[in-house]
Formats: structure tokens, C-alpha cells, sequence
């Protein structure tokens, strides 16, 4: 459903297959267990401001502001929720301005 991928703080996309479902939300945590990202009180981010799907390019953007609030050469898990009640798990690294994305 998604793939590994390279980007940039201000333009970082990771490839997604959504075979006709919809994305709910987006959970994101560090190893040790909190939480990353601008709404660091809770693991789930907010849409269209940390993250947002675009089908057109059947991607999921994740925003400059959410990686801006990403600690650096820290491995970040996301999860993303969908409406039929899948979940999908990616991790993301930024490094300076680089971000690596993998699904392992």
C-alpha cells in the first residue's frame, strides 16, 4: 500500500496506493513512546496541518510544520488510520533538511 521514498522538509510525499479507501488520521510516536510532531500532547496529528492525502498523486504529504517539529536523526513511526478501519505503519528520519521514508 506504500512505498519507501526520499524528499525534503518542504517537500516530502510518501507514495500511497489507497485502492478506494479514505484516510482518517495519522498517528506519530518516537521509539521511546512519545509524541512527534507540532501536536506533541497527543500522538494524533492534525489533518491538512501536519499531513494530508492526495489522491491525485496517490501520495500522503507530510507538511514542512510536522517535520519542522520532527526531532532530527530520530526514527519517527507513523500510523495512518483509514475509514474501513485499516491501518497502515511507515517511519520516517529527517536529517537536516533530508527525510528518508521506509515501511520497515
Amino acid at each position: 500500500m506504500q512505498s519507501d521514498t526520499t524528499g525534503t522538509t518542504n517537500a516530502f510525499r510518501i507514495p500511497t496506493q489507497f485502492r478506494g479507501d479514505v484516510l482518517a488520521t495519522m498517528e506519530a510516536t518516537y521509539a521511546d513512546g512519545g509524541n512527534a510532531g507540532p501536536t506533541s500532547w497527543t500522538p494524533y496529528q492534525q489533518f491538512n496541518t501536519a499531513f494530508a492525502p492526495d489522491k491525485a498523486t496517490n501520495s500522503i504529504r507530510l507538511t514542512p510544520a510536522f517535520l519542522d517539529a520532527v526531532k532530527g536523526d530520530t526514527r519517527v513511526k507513523l500510523t495512518f488510520h483509514f475509514w474501513s478501519g485499516a491501518t497502515t505503519t511507515y517511519y520516517v528520519t529527517k536529517s537536516g533538511s533530508t527525510v528518508t521514508g521506509s515501511t520497515s
